[in-house]
């Protein structure tokens, strides 16, 4: 049997039939589409700045040893060992072991809260990637973990990352040194419902900032950075007072700011940036009155339009500058709107 209008002659004449025997060709391998998210953190990665070493966490659960179902906490179980591990042989669990320390600065680890309320699912855009893909609020908070982690990855600080909805999760648990995993993660393009920041429900920053707090309980480090970043603002001091100083939880945000300056950062687009302005300066009043301060420069709105590079590189940019904060630059104060890069480390004083 022939085939009409195909082969390689077919450009020749698209109307010649060919005998299924002549001019085979085979097929175009399948080509993988271009992974947006990798795309424009590759665009933003020279904006990681090089930053001396900081002293690591003296441990951190990378170790790994056997699992006793008697003895041993199922926490602490490595989940794909369960059926025992095909070279150890042996079901494993994670132990602490020693990790190299720097010569410089303070023994410092990154803390970064998500919210991942339905708003940020897809349907409200943030713009258009340079491969031509719709980018939502839970893709630019991916590219937000994986280029604040890939700082801490240069000044050798250990990360753990949670998330937010109507109740709150451990996203990548801490204090974890395996930074170029999570980066991978967090830039994988998957569909929406198997996002690292899946989005549904409603926006609970209170329940975030409790949980990382009752599991920072565990850390021990000199200093900690935690960044909260999220895609509403309310509008009303007694929202902002119910979500940041709840008194019904165990912890909250005055509990957070005591382990290490604590930035929250606004996401906004050109449908939402004045609603997002006006509850941006709000929370500034109201931590401001609190602590009897400037505390500006810890709150920092961004109207993102992907595509315009100039507003997605300074933000992507001062996401950076808040991961080293406590680098010891002394450049950095002013750069955020606080006095110093000190104060910032010491802004519960």
């Amino acid at each position: 049997m022939g085939t009409f209008g195909s082969g390689e002659r077919y450009g020749d004449n698209p109307f010649i039939i060919f005998k299924s025997s002549e001019y085979v060709i085979n097929p175009q391998s399948p080509q993988d589409m271009p992974n947006p998210l990798r795309a424009m953190y590759e665009d933003m990665a020279p904006l990681l700045i090089r930053s001396p070493p900081s002293k690591r966490f003296p441990q951190q659960p990378t170790g790994r040893k056997s699992w006793d179902v008697l003895t041993d906490p199922i926490s602490e179980l490595i989940v794909t060992s369960a059926v025992p591990d095909p070279i150890l042989g042996e079901t494993l669990q994670k132990t602490m072991r020693p990790t190299v320390e720097g010569k410089e600065g303070l023994a410092t680890h990154l803390n970064i809260l998500v919210d991942k309320s339905g708003s940020m699912g897809d349907g409200l855009y943030y713009g258009i990637s340079n491969t031509g893909y719709p980018m939502a609020g839970y893709h630019l908070a991916q590219i937000c973990c994986a280029m604040m982690i890939a700082q801490a990855e240069i000044s050798k600080d250990t990360f753990a990352v949670w998330a937010f909805n109507g109740g709150s999760e451990v996203v990548w648990p801490g204090p974890s040194g395996e930074h170029k995993m999570a980066i991978d993660y967090f830039l994988d393009n998957t569909p929406q419902r198997q996002s690292p920041f899946s989005p549904s429900g409603g926006t609970s920053l209170a329940t975030g900032i409790d949980r990382m707090c009752s599991d920072l309980q565990a850390y021990n480090f000199d200093q900690c950075v935690n960044i909260i970043i999220m895609d509403m603002a309310w509008s009303d001091t007694g929202a902002w007072s119910r979500q940041v100083f709840n008194d019904d939880l165990e912890f909250n945000y005055r509990d957070l700011e005591q382990k290490g300056p604590t930035f929250v950062v606004f996401l906004a687009n050109p449908q939402n940036a004045q609603e997002v302005k006006e509850g941006a300066n709000v929370l500034k009043k109201l931590l401001s009155k609190d602590y009897g301060r400037n505390m500006d420069g810890f709150v920092h709105d961004f109207c993102v339009t992907v595509g315009a590079d100039g507003t997605v590189s300074g933000f992507a940019g001062t996401l950076c500058d808040m991961a080293r904060i406590n680098s010891g630059d002394s450049d950095l104060g002013n750069e955020l709107g606080v006095e110093s890069a000190e104060e910032a480390a010491k802004s519960n004083a």
